[in-house]
This record gives structure tokens, sequence and C-alpha cells, in this order.
């Protein structure tokens, strides 16, 4: 059995599975960026609440050490 491949058609076909691989290749990497900007601000989130609650810290601590100087 011959099969005879034409060198256009061979192009072709390699071209098509490079634009669908890039597709993909892409498609990924916007769902990463989406799932780490996710990530991002859960940590924004957490660091505000640590950074309120460090300032509530420190002016009950404040407020005591007054107290006790006084």
């Amino acid at each position: 059995m011959n099969i005879k491949v034409n060198a256009s058609q061979l192009l072709q076909t390699g071209l098509w599975a490079l634009i669908a691989w890039l597709f993909k290749t892409v498609n990924d990497l916007q769902q990463m960026a989406v799932e780490y900007q996710i990530r991002l601000n859960n940590l924004e989130a957490a660091i505000s609440s640590a950074a309120l609650r460090e300032r509530e810290l420190t002016a009950q601590l404040t407020e005591i050490l007054i107290k006790l100087g006084g």
C-alpha cells in the first residue's frame, strides 16, 4: 500500500496542530492567572485583617501601659 503525503498537507496539519496547542496553552495560562489573582486577593485580605488586628492590639497595649504607668 503506497501512501503519498503531500508536503503542503503535512505542513497544514502541522500548523493546525501548533495553533491548537497555542490556544490550549494560552487558555491554561489564563486560567492560572485567574487562580493566582484569587490567591493574591485572599492574601491581601488576610494581610489587611492582620494589620487591623495589630493596630487594635497596639492600641490596647498602649492603653494598658498608660494605666500601669499613671
